[in-house]
């Protein structure tokens, strides 16, 4: 009866050794997970620090003193005594660390309609500011070059009639792929899902070097989609668009820029977030009905309180 009993406890003693190493394996595998999370988080934190003041009157502290918190919270429940103190000691310094060389950023984005003038704004800003324009256009015409990732599943997607010449490896005519994604939304979709990853990288890549590389303290974001593709509007303050009232000022002006039929331009603008809902969601709305100097009067009198 002893020596079963011992036998019983050996096995007990195993399924709790076997429970407990398994419990240690959760916690190495989650916990990378976590750090990635409260790096995200402090990152937001620090670069919508103005956006919590100016919007919420919330000074960023309070949000650092919850997130400090949350980490004792997180640390001194899932962690063994010394694991509690090593990994506390490693999520402050991610915390002050990010605190201290994101803390100085500040991101604008611009954005607005077709025909609307905001690549006047950003370029007010690049010229006369000297603050580096990070082009979301450019990027889009360049990831779809021949050989590029995006270029090869866009291809694979919309078939050799959207090329040049319908040929193999030959670029993308931008005209042929515009006549089949503006007139089907669903197409218009897959290709934004398609591009939208390498976009983000390529900003991402282009902010790194500008602010962590050169150490600029301002860049601008001069996205047509800002509010479309639902991450750039939480990594950018002030968002400023840029509005034309008039439909007709706009046909006129697109028309004299690219050539665009009115119907080509009619459905580019139906395929456009409506600009009432731009206008809720911008920190700076700045109308452009005028001259090119009231445009950029208006960007002297309401940007500059905002870059602080």
């Amino acid at each position: 009866m002893e020596q079963l009993n011992s036998e019983e406890q050996v096995i007990i003693e195993e399924i709790n050794h076997s429970e407990h190493t398994e419990i240690h394996i959760i916690e190495y595998v989650c916990y990378p997970f976590y750090l990635a999370l409260l790096c995200l988080l402090c990152i937001l934190i620090n670069l919508n620090k103005r956006k919590f003041r100016r919007r919420y009157r919330v000074d960023e502290i309070f949000l650092f003193i919850a997130v400090y918190l949350f980490n004792v919270l997180i640390t001194w429940n899932f962690f063994d005594f010394f694991d509690k103190i090593v990994r506390f000691i490693i999520t402050l310094i991610i915390i002050f660390g990010i605190q201290h060389y994101i803390g100085r950023v500040q991101i604008v984005g611009i954005t607005g309609g077709i025909g609307c003038g905001k690549s006047t704004v950003a370029k007010y800003f690049n010229e006369f500011l000297k603050v580096q324009v990070i082009d979301c256009d450019q990027i889009a015409r360049d990831i779809v070059e021949p050989g590029k990732p995006a270029y090869k599943l866009i291809v694979t997607r919309f078939g050799l009639s959207i090329l040049a010449g319908q040929q193999e490896g030959q670029p993308i005519d931008r005209q042929k792929l515009a006549e089949v994604v503006f007139q089907d939304g669903q197409k218009r979709k897959q290709l934004q899902a398609i591009t939208n990853k390498f976009i983000f990288k390529e900003i991402a890549k282009s902010i790194w070097k500008i602010c962590f590389v050169q150490m600029d303290q301002y860049v601008v974001i001069d996205a047509p989609l800002l509010f479309e593709s639902k991450v750039l509007e939480y990594f950018c303050f002030p968002i400023i668009t840029v509005v034309v009232t008039s439909q007709e000022e706009i046909i006129k002006r697109v028309k004299e820029r690219s050539g665009f039929t009115e119907e080509q331009i009619l459905q580019r603008i139906e395929s456009q977030m409506k600009a009432e809902i731009k206008i809720k969601k911008s920190d700076i709305v700045i109308t452009n009905d005028k001259s090119e100097k009231s445009l950029i009067r208006q960007v002297q009198e309401k940007v500059f309180e905002y870059l602080i």
